[in-house]
């Protein structure tokens, strides 16, 4: 069947549509630095909405997918506005059902505000959520909430023993607005089983800090909602029924490859493989799960990107993670499914899903104006935000982040290297117990002006030691490791305080961005803007001053990161010295008692160096300048030089080419941007911009995740 020629589907899909009520919405300082920062069409938001469910009617969908985000920011008076509007599409039609559930934007959303009175306004509570929305909830195509499972009870228990929750909030848990749909075929036994997840961090179980009416970004799926899954889909297999999942977050990275920033928004667990008595479940990942237990499609929003990830398992069973974008972003995407029971036949069903884009919309602007938007693509193009306004926004987000408003830096850094080193490190005695046996096989060797460098262990306690004729210095590990930990504690409450350094990233960005890359004034964020923005210039039409920064890019002596530090010298110096100046070292309040405690001398030599040592070095800024020398082989430090030897080393590198390797499919972040600039063509944009392309094998963004060693890509449309 060609996709092209279908002109009624079965299920159509609108994700993250983002409302806000327009009786919240006023042309105020407020709201302007609000859409300034944000790259929703807010003011839009409803028209987008009405202008969807219009297009669902012209293709006749009797079902419809909202995989979340419903409402700006949890307002109550949005979901009003949104239940309205399903409300009157549900019942303008005989046969009509909605299947739904929460985003992470939708419940216990701590940010809800009235843009119109300048102030909070109520936001919507589980309980809340259920009512107003209960016409969904209690369908008669519903066969089980997960609330109302053994399982769920189970661990909401566990919950509420485990953390000490108020009585109104004892009722719910991660993932309570799970549940599982079924819609009867009319020509066999079979149908369609949908089993919706949701993956919306609001309660304490899984909440950032264990609190409960907050909400989180990122997206989880517990151990728990994986085994109720794997029982409701043995069920819909004994039926035979094909199986649909609907969550909000991407089960697996699932972004447009075109993009040069991004953050990944995905489930934490995306790589975790559960340890669980169930052979369905043990050692697999959740999207491993669904593809060995026969699930295909798994349908989800979150990102504001229309992509497709294919993973492959181990056991090679396929399955595709379909997210859809946002009404109120570029492109402005809705989907459409098909479903073709061929079971008779081939034993299998035929799955066609294509994309459709609002080309045209009427609102009501701030002025309580109505206008006509005849062209709403270029429409959304002018409303994107530029590079320095999400980088802006993106890091006095993550500044205010919730997650690191009590940071812990050395737990972080022992939960780090254990995951890297895949063994439990301990938070006391790590230097003795993790570091030094790591570290002894390289001594001893001799430095000169210094003496012999070496390793030993003494009564269980390793220790260094520095030799030199009849003078000895040593430093036992468990003494290394408490002024680590002074260090560590100042760290956390001198240096990583949000304004502070959102303050020096805003002096050192700005300051970077301005970089000439050219003699004709381009500058080196007119480059990165170029990138982000995904100008669509063949290699004919593109700026002279993006070729000539590809050509330096493709040279292996052009070392970009070296000159943009030294270009903001200045400012990365100044935010050194005041870090690495304000890390006094002390113990008790004293650096007589910090270094007796730290180092042990014998020999008049060793101690007369020692002593005249401690008379200089006061802060961590002046131990690193006295050990200038060995460090960059300059004898004064700067903080430009010392970032520039950190970033050229080799640990720092392979870091680098991990990082890129996971973001961006290669080890050479240098080549990604080569060729991501060279992939810039009318072809691609011709392709994001027009549905009729978007085709299974032309998403507007594909991407493959293969966990067997099988290198075939073919995309199967029967399933």
């Amino acid at each position: 069947m060609n996709l092209q020629k279908i002109n009624n589907f079965d299920i159509s899909i609108i994700s993250d549509p983002h409302v806000l009520a327009y009786d919240l919405i006023a042309d105020t300082e407020d709201f302007t630095k609000e859409i300034k920062i944000d790259r929703k069409l807010l003011v839009e938001s409803e028209a987008l909405l009405d202008q969807a469910l219009k297009m669902v009617d012209k293709v006749n969908s009797q079902f419809l997918f909202l995989p979340g985000d419903l409402v700006k920011d949890g307002e109550y008076k949005s979901h009003e506005i949104v239940k309205d509007y399903l409300c009157d599409w549900k019942n303008s039609k005989e046969g009509r059902q909605i299947f739904m559930i929460p985003g992470n934007h939708d419940l216990n959303n701590h940010k809800s505000y009235d843009f119109k009175n300048h102030q909070k306004t109520k936001n919507i509570n589980p309980k809340e959520f259920y009512d107003l929305y209960s016409f969904i909830y209690e369908n008669p195509y519903v066969l089980e909430m997960y609330k109302d499972s053994n399982i769920f009870k189970n661990y909401l228990k566990e919950v509420n023993e485990k953390y000490d929750r108020e009585e109104k909030y004892q009722y719910y848990a991660h993932g309570y607005f799970s549940y599982v749909s079924r819609i009867p075929s009319e020509t066999s036994d079979s149908g369609l089983t949908i089993i919706s997840l949701d993956t919306s961090i609001y309660s304490a179980d899984t909440e950032q800090s264990h609190r409960d009416n907050r909400e989180n970004v990122p997206g989880s799926i517990t151990l728990e909602q994986i085994r109720w899954s794997v029982e409701k889909i043995e069920e819909a297999k004994k039926r035979k029924d094909l199986i649909f999942v609907m969550a909000h977050h991407a089960l697996m990275p699932n972004f447009r490859n075109q993009e040069l920033v991004f953050s990944p928004f995905f489930i934490k667990e995306w790589r975790t493989k559960f340890i669980d008595d169930d052979p369905r479940i043990n050692n697999k990942t959740p999207i491993e799960v669904l593809a060995d237990n026969e699930v295909k499609f798994v349908f989800t929003g979150h990102l504001h990107e229309n992509g497709t990830a294919k993973y492959v398992s181990e056991m090679g069973n396929e399955i595709y993670d379909v997210q859809t974008g946002s009404t109120v972003t570029y492109p402005l995407p809705i989907r459409h499914i098909k479903i073709i029971n061929k079971l008779e036949e081939n034993s299998g069903y035929e799955v066609y899903i294509k994309t459709e884009l609002i080309k045209e919309f009427t609102y009501r602007n701030l002025a309580d104006e109505i206008e006509v938007v005849d062209d709403a693509i270029n429409y959304t193009i002018e409303k994107q935000l530029s590079l320095k306004d999400v980088l802006h926004n993106y890091i006095r987000i993550q500044a205010n982040n919730p997650k690191y408003a009590h940071i812990n830096s050395k737990a972080l850094l022992v939960e780090k290297a254990s995951d890297f080193l895949d063994q439990d490190i301990p938070n006391h005695g790590y230097m003795n117990d993790i570091v030094f046996p790591m570290i002894y096989k390289y001594f001893p060797f001799k430095k000169r002006y210094v003496g012999k460098i070496d390793v030993a262990r003494i009564n269980g306690e390793f220790e260094f030691q520095i030799k030199a004729a009849k003078n000895l210095l040593t430093i036992k590990a468990s003494n290394l490791e408490e002024a680590i930990d002074i260090i560590l504690k100042q760290f956390d409450n001198k240096i990583l305080i949000p304004y502070q350094i959102v303050g020096y990233w805003d002096k050192i960005i700005n300051k970077a961005w301005k970089m000439p890359i050219d003699d004709d004034g381009h500058t080196f964020y007119d480059f990165a803007n170029y990138i982000y923005q995904y100008k669509p210039l063949g290699e004919d039409e593109r700026p002279e001053f993006v070729s000539k920064m590809i050509d330096n890019l493709n040279n292996p002596s052009y070392n970009i990161t070296n000159i943009l530090i030294d270009y903001c010298r200045e400012e990365i110096n100044e935010a050194f010295n005041k870090f690495a100046g304000s890390i006094e070292l002390k113990k008790d309040g004293s650096k007589e008692k910090f270094f007796k405690d730290l180092v042990q001398t014998k020999g008049r030599l060793s101690g007369f160096i020692y002593k005249s040592f401690i008379k200089r070095v006061d802060t961590l800024r002046d131990l690193l300048d006295y050990f200038s020398i060995y460090i960059t082989h300059e004898k004064d430090l700067t903080g430009a030089g010392f970032a520039k030897k950190i970033l050229n080393t080799k640990s720092v590198r392979v870091a680098k080419e991990n990082f890129s390797n996971h973001m961006f499919g290669q080890s050479s972040l240098r080549k990604f941007v080569i060729d991501l600039v060279n992939s810039m063509s009318e072809e691609m944009v011709e392709i994001y911009q027009n549905e009729d392309l978007n085709e299974l094998e032309k998403y507007f963004n594909y991407i493959e995740y293969d966990d067997t060693s099988l290198t075939n890509t073919d995309i199967k449309k029967d399933f």
